[in-house]
């Protein structure tokens, strides 16, 4: 949720975009560049990505299937989004698959036509909310587009700053509120009706997963572990959850910290009575950017993420 403006590449650190085969378990590099910080991808189509990077949206057309090709920056398609100054690393693609939903640095949340981009259609009025100061921060957008989980952040009068979920018309963008608490709370997705997000309500100090099912007032823990977990994501089929998880005592979702993408089934989001052990797909260099938003192909075979290693670590 975290904005990331001025956020820069670290001397000798790269930016890569690497998709993860999830039959075969194994990672392919696709992108890798030290002059642009990309982050966030989402899949538009089997042969496209789309990311954030230095406030601006692009597309990155892949290589083929196969392919050992490693693309650099020359590669990124700018996508124009007139009306909009700036965006941060929380965009997500509708379902039709014409256009994005982004989040803007002004706080508010934008429709950006795809692929090619054009006048951007402003969703949400912050200034609605005032005196309290509001900004909204999107992870999800429902199946059938008629509804945006959004974190909502908030600034009160007496300067105490709250995140909370809710759902955002994206025909009025009114939002319904899901919670209404001071515990953190962050990256709230859809699994069919079911919502999932990470907060610290049930381990004050430690994010964990949870999810919201419909017509449930309480969400359900997911996991319950030491570490810090952010970011869940349902593949479309709903057969697998994919998140991020930090070494204890992380606070929050920073850049550059040593993390895993683990693996738990879907079926946990909707209630089933097991207790697998996570499994570890990948240990990386990242974090903030890594997948804060749905990263999965819509075949759900793959999905993209990014990471940021520094020289020194650069083959750890």
């Amino acid at each position: 949720m975290t904005d990331t403006r001025g956020r820069r590449l670290l001397p000798g650190q790269t930016s890569r975009v690497h998709v993860y085969d999830v039959r075969a378990r194994t990672s392919r590099l696709v992108f890798e560049s030290d002059t642009v910080l990309v982050e966030a991808p989402n899949v538009l189509d089997p042969g496209t990505l789309v990311l954030n990077g230095h406030g601006d949206l692009w597309l990155l057309p892949l290589p083929e299937p196969g392919s050992d090709a490693v693309l650099d920056e020359t590669a990124l398609v700018p996508v124009p989004m007139g009306g909009v100054d700036e965006i941060n690393n929380d965009h997500v693609l509708d379902p039709s698959g014409d256009s994005i939903v982004v989040s803007a640095r002004d706080g508010e949340l934008y429709r950006v036509p795809l692929p090619a981009g054009g006048p951007a259609t402003k969703i949400t009025d912050t200034a609605a909310a005032l005196p309290v100061r509001r900004k909204f921060y999107l992870h999800g957008i429902a199946g059938d587009g008629s509804s945006l989980a959004a974190i909502v952040g908030e600034l009160s009068e007496d300067d105490v700053w709250t995140t909370d979920v809710a759902l955002v018309d994206p025909a009025s963008g009114e939002p319904s509120f899901l919670t209404r608490d001071e515990y953190p709370t962050d990256g709230c997705s859809f699994a069919g009706e079911v919502l999932v997000y990470n907060t610290e309500r049930c381990s004050p100090g430690t994010a964990q997963l949870v999810a919201l099912r419909p017509g449930e007032a309480e969400p359900t823990r997911i996991t319950a572990d030491d570490r810090v977990n952010w970011f869940p994501h349902v593949s479309p089929d709903g057969a697998h959850l994919l998140y991020l998880s930090y070494e204890p005592g992380v606070q929050g979702h920073p850049a550059d910290h040593r993390v895993e993408l683990r693996l738990l089934p879907g079926a946990l989001v909707h209630g089933a009575r097991i207790a697998p052990v996570p499994e570890t797909l990948v240990v990386l260099d990242g974090g903030q950017g890594t997948v804060n938003v749905p990263p999965w192909s819509p075949d759900s075979a793959w999905f993209a993420y990014c990471d940021y290693p520094v020289a020194a670590r650069a083959d750890a």
